[in-house]
């Protein structure tokens, strides 16, 4: 009984102990937990706080202490009050930028408002709120000691262009430059000879003295340029440049110089050169002085025409009507279509308006109105000549160049030819010369002779009124070449020339095939008058009123 109640109370004891035990380990294990606890909200703690900081560095908005732009403290700023203290500074420097222009004892300034200015400003606030910006609160501390320590400056950065510079220099120049006077031409007018009422066109050349050389001076009166005073604008905008590049901005000396006229005579000789040229011989009709007389009045009224660009040369409005009243002379004309000639006044022009349309197919110029005669020319192949007529046949032509042509024309007494020359603008690069030719294509045979009865006519007496003339068409044709070697070949015109029968004046009665006596042919003299060809019969068959 004894040994079982030991025996209880030592369980009961160890019970006891085993509760205790357990009690300490939970109030142990408590411990731990509230200690382990709290380290972990220490930690968690802390960390926020270091995020905060972190974030308000990041967002502060304003520039970190130790910044500065263009020479400002930027230090607490925000954008917008770093932006206002700046536009003081952009304006200081903006003041500084003009030019003192200094020239002739007077000032001229150029200020700001002159020049397009651009600054970094923007670029500078925005690369300045970045600093210490990104990291975590370890790097963005270090990075702010940094700044604070050793600050970051930002230099304000601008750029200038002279943008009404050159205009405003203008305003100045304009009242201290005297102009230049280019070079200019005029043609040389001939003397006015007294009987044609023209200039003196004859026996235009060179004198034998060498006076002159060039034969363009002896055409034309050249007045040399004279140079101007003044500025000298393009020299005076290079400094500019240059200045404003280095911004060397201030006083600038502009001085005063002679300013050349880009347009000298050098200048006009190079676009104004013989373009073509062409002659005719009137040797076969020297003899005729009342022809050559009106040649010689004719070129004396052409000469030293100038055509401008797009106007058209009309040989009749230069020539005028020829009619004797306005001095022209009886000479021989064509007629009857190319039968025969008569003397009518003025007669032999044609060979002037021939001679200039030759000259002006070889410069390439544009013809706009040209007939042939309605015989063959003895003066000029066929097919490249050009008959005119007061009041009703024309030659013209046109200026189709950028510049003047000039027209001398002249009678050369020495190998009897008239003389035509043509100055204006160069050839093109793609041909230098151009020959003329002509191509016979038909020879037409002349009619079967015909009489033709004249009541006025007794028999046996009659009269040669046509001889009997050959047809002829001819093709012409104008070649280019460059340097000796043809370009190219085109055609001109086509040339009809009228064939003629051989025709005879007769009596009424007449038979064809009956024969005509020489002995009884009727001739009509130069003046119009009749006379027999036999001067042995006793008198004229008829009186000089009668033929036609």
């Amino acid at each position: 009984m004894e040994t079982d109640v030991r025996t209880a109370r030592k369980k009961t004891k160890k019970r006891q102990k085993s509760r205790s035990g357990f009690k300490i380990a939970i109030i142990v294990l408590s411990g731990i937990l509230v200690l382990v606890g709290g380290v972990f909200a220490y930690l968690y703690f802390d960390d926020h706080h270091k995020e905060q900081l972190r974030q308000n560095i990041i967002e502060s908005g304003v520039f970190h202490e130790g910044v500065s732009i263009g020479g400002v403290d930027v230090s607490g700023m925000s954008p917008a009050e770093a932006r206002t203290a700046l536009a003081a500074v952009e304006q200081q420097i903006k003041d500084n930028i003009y030019f003192n222009f200094q020239c002739d004892g007077k000032s001229y300034q150029a200020d700001s408002s002159y020049f397009d200015i651009t600054f970094n400003t923007e670029q500078d606030i925005e690369e300045a709120l970045k600093l210490a910006r990104s990291g975590d609160l370890a790097s963005l501390q270090e990075e702010l000691k940094s700044i604070k320590t050793e600050g970051r400056a930002y230099e304000l950065e601008y750029t200038v262009t002279p943008t009404r510079v050159e205009s405003f220099i203008h305003t100045f120049a304009d009242a201290l430059t005297t102009e230049a006077i280019p070079a200019s031409v005029a043609v040389k007018a001939l003397p006015i000879k007294e009987d044609t009422k023209a200039q003196a066109a004859v026996n235009i050349s060179l004198p034998k003295d060498g006076s002159i050389t060039d034969k363009r001076d002896l055409f034309f009166d050249f007045v040399p340029a004279v140079d101007g005073y003044g500025i000298d604008i393009e020299t005076v905008m290079e400094e500019v440049n240059r200045r404003t590049a280095d911004k060397d901005f201030g006083d600038l000396t502009v001085a005063m110089t002679n300013i050349p006229s880009e347009i000298t005579v050098d200048a006009l000789k190079e676009n104004l050169v013989l373009r073509s040229s062409a002659f005719t011989s009137y040797k076969s009709t020297r003899g005729n002085a009342n022809r050559v007389f009106n040649l010689k009045k004719a070129t004396g009224l052409v000469y030293g025409t100038v055509i401008q660009p797009g106007e058209e040369f009309s040989s009749n409005t230069i020539l005028g009507d020829r009619y004797e009243k306005y001095g022209w002379m009886m000479a021989p004309a064509v007629i009857g279509g190319g039968a025969g000639t008569e003397d009518q006044p003025g007669g032999g022009v044609c060979q002037i308006s021939t001679t200039i349309y030759n000259a002006v197919l070889k410069g390439d110029l544009e013809v706009t109105s040209r007939r042939n005669h309605s015989s063959r020319s003895g003066y000029i192949d066929g097919g490249l000549d050009a008959t005119i007529n007061t009041g009703t046949i024309d030659f013209t032509w046109k200026n189709n160049t950028a510049s003047p042509v000039y027209v001398f024309i002249w009678v050369d007494t020495s190998d009897y030819t008239v003389v035509c020359e043509l100055y204006g603008e160069p050839f093109p690069d793609t041909f230098d010369t151009i020959e003329l030719s002509s191509e016979l294509v038909e020879t037409i045979p002349a009619p079967e002779t015909v009489y033709e009865v004249q009541s006025w006519i007794t028999a046996p007496y009659w009269m040669k009124y046509k001889s009997a003339k050959d047809g002829y068409i001819y093709q012409s044709y104008a070649t280019y070449k460059k340097d000796g070697a043809v370009v190219e070949t085109k055609p001109i015109a086509t040339s009809k020339y009228n064939a003629h029968a051989l025709t005879y004046y007769v009596w009424p009665g007449f038979l064809a095939g009956s024969g005509l006596d020489p002995a009884y042919e009727i001739i009509k003299n130069q003046d119009g008058s009749t006379a027999l060809a036999n001067p042995g019969l006793l008198s004229p068959p008829v009186s000089d009123a009668q033929v036609q």
